[in-house]
């Protein structure tokens, strides 16, 4: 043990040292730390965001500034957006016209510009009636019908200014972010402090946390990352302008002309101006030019061979960066052999979705739901909303795509999918995509059959009944006798051979049990919008499938009331039941499965709360 001892006192300690792991090559003076001038090249941080006075004469008198700001808002708002809900199409059309008329996407998209100019901007919900309550959370039931009047939309340098206090809620949307504003404006006499719920927030490039607080939680400019490829092209096109003097050059050669102008003499040299002046002038449109004896004249044409393609590539480098083809920021057509530029377009299709989900949706998310009970009194419980399809179709796809749209419809008619009421829905519903259906109008839509018909039904044309189909024909078989057969209101038979009128629809029951005709969500785009896509019930249910996110609702639905199982039917049938144990809310209809299902915040309150409204309303327990 003793000599173990001693044989570890005398090891050596081990030296450590840093290595620099990186190339070196002194003899070629390339590498790191080489005297080259690829390693003397720096990058600072320039801040050029809050330059905002060449920012604004660049905006103002650079057309590619212009385009590079404009362009994709545009393209992100130009087709707009169609609303996902059970709502009628007249009701859809309200909204619609709310957007119009108090101009909210047209300043959605002013607010998009600046966010992209100046880094950010912000946009006032405007409420009347709430002019003294800014400063207080936005409580949707002091919204009253017809009171929401459109965004004043200002920027970051001219009228809206972060607080330092920040949302501290980590259920809120803003978490992170300034709780309140102070919002100026000409319109205003004086700045008044807005809660952060009654503004929308326009981003403009997103910065690294401490950059982001550098900038007061805003963003930078889109002209930021773009300005050194601006100043490139710049320069290239100005000398490229310049060289057109030099196009074609005139050279003279004059005899003595270097003595006289090396004496000094005044005299001398005014009068060599003055014959190279009146050479000059009697230079007649035939090019006959006037020489002495001695003289010479000569011209030389300047090639241009390779410069437009060398201006081509600044070209390229300034759309690369402003993430836009240069066939679309520069209007140019495709160059290349075979070249249509369609590849080049559907990556800028994929960016501008891109960008209408991280920086769009936020802003409808926020401003819809007020629209809605403005608009119509209350929040739609299973409402969404989708973005159009930014590429517009050409006639003939537009053509195909109608076609092939009413044969879907029409084809789920058929398998008694749906019923004529809900087809007549549809196809008017796509009327505003293909220009196709637009004529059918609400009173059709309200006398068309609303039962789901079997099969063998459906079969029948679609349209008969909606746009008065006549009186029921009856077979022409001799043997047939009518009287035995009756028929019911509509025309159809019942099931059986009794004279008893057939009941064409499936009664709820308030507090028993239930049997849904579907069991589940009437398709399978609605529950992936309350799984995932819109309303995110997922995260309520982490231990569920989706499959079992169905299943559960069903089970709910179908069963009756007692113990920790409350329920009732609203005025229009749907049934409504709520697990006091699970904290589960479910809301289905026998004949369109379930509509919604999910943990509400309040709980118990918030289904008794619906409960009092439904049975003043004309609902059953």
């Amino acid at each position: 043990m003793e000599e173990e001892r001693m044989s570890k006192k005398k090891k050596p300690a081990v030296r450590q040292q840093r290595t620099n792991d990186s190339f070196q090559n002194p003899m070629t003076r390339t590498g790191v730390f080489m005297p080259n001038p690829l390693e003397t090249t720096e990058y600072q941080l320039t801040r050029f965001t809050r330059n905002w006075q060449t920012i604004n004469a660049l905006y103002r008198s650079h057309w590619i500034v212009r385009r590079i700001i404009d362009v994709i808002p545009e393209d992100m708002i130009k087709n707009g957006y169609h609303i996902l809900t059970q709502l009628s199409p007249d009701q859809i059309k309200k909204i619609v016209r709310c957007d119009r008329t108090t101009r909210t996407s047209r300043r959605i998209l002013e607010g998009l510009k600046w966010g992209r100019l100046y880094g950010g901007a912000g946009a006032l919900i405007m409420i009347e009636g709430h002019e003294n309550q800014l400063d207080q959370p936005l409580d949707y039931d002091l919204v009253m019908p017809g009171s929401y009047k459109g965004l004043l939309v200002l920027d970051r340098w001219s009228g809206v200014t972060p607080e330092d206090k920040l949302v501290s809620d980590i259920s809120d949307p803003e978490f992170g972010m300034p709780e309140y504003y102070t919002v100026s404006s000409d319109a205003l006499t004086v700045g008044i402090r807005v809660h952060h719920s009654r503004i929308i927030r326009f981003m403009g490039r997103p910065l690294p946390y401490l950059e982001q607080l550098a900038e007061t939680y805003w963003g930078a400019s889109e002209l930021e990352h773009v300005i050194d490829e601006l100043k490139k092209r710049d320069n290239v096109s100005w000398n490229i302008a310049m060289l057109t003097f030099m196009a074609n050059l005139r050279v003279m050669k004059m005899d003595g002309m270097s003595q006289i102008l090396g004496t000094g003499n005044e005299q001398a040299q005014m009068q060599l101006y003055n014959t190279i002046q009146g050479m000059n002038a009697m230079m007649n449109n035939n090019s006959l030019q006037v020489l002495g004896e001695n003289d010479s004249y000569e011209t030389h044409q300047y090639t241009f061979g390779g410069i437009g393609e060398t201006y081509d590539r600044f070209m390229m480098d300034v759309a690369g960066a402003a993430e836009t083809p240069v066939t679309k920021l520069f209007g140019r057509s495709p160059a290349g052999m075979n070249a249509t530029g369609e590849s080049d377009m559907q990556n800028y299709y994929d960016t501008i979705e891109e960008k209408q989900e991280a920086d769009l949706r936020p802003v409808y998310d926020k401003i819809l739901p007020i629209m809605f009970i403005s608009t119509l009194g209350g929040i739609p419980d299973d409402w969404d909303y989708e973005f159009n399809p930014i590429r517009r179709p050409r006639d003939d796809e537009m053509a195909d795509l109608a076609s092939k749209n009413t044969d879907s419809v029409t084809k789920a008619f058929q398998a008694g999918m749906v019923s004529q009421r809900t087809a007549l829905k549809e196809l008017r519903q796509q009327s505003e995509m293909t220009g196709m259906w637009s004529n059918i109008t609400d009173e059709d839509i309200e006398k068309a059959d609303d039962s789901v018909m079997q099969p063998d039904e459906g079969m029948s044309d679609l349209m008969n009944g909606a746009f008065g189909g006549g009186e029921p024909q009856q077979t022409t078989d001799a043997k047939w006798e009518e009287e035995k057969h009756p028929r019911r209101a509509d025309g159809r038979f019942g099931e059986g051979s009794t004279n008893a009128e057939k009941s064409d629809s499936v009664t709820p029951s308030p507090s028993g049990a239930n049997r849904l005709q579907v069991r589940g969500f009437a398709s399978r785009q609605k529950l992936m919008n309350h799984w995932k896509n819109g309303r995110t019930h997922q995260d309520e249910y982490p231990g569920f499938t989706m499959e079992q996110y169905v299943e559960r609702a069903v089970s709910l639905a179908e069963m009756p009331t007692g113990g920790d199982i409350l329920g009732h039917i609203d005025k229009d049938g749907i049934i409504v039941r709520y697990d006091r144990k699970e904290n589960d809310f479910v809301k289905a209809s026998v004949r369109k499965g379930i509509l919604t299902m999910f943990k509400p915040t309040a709980g118990e309150k918030y289904y008794q709360s619906m409960r009092e409204g439904d049975l003043k309303n004309g609902g059953k327990q």
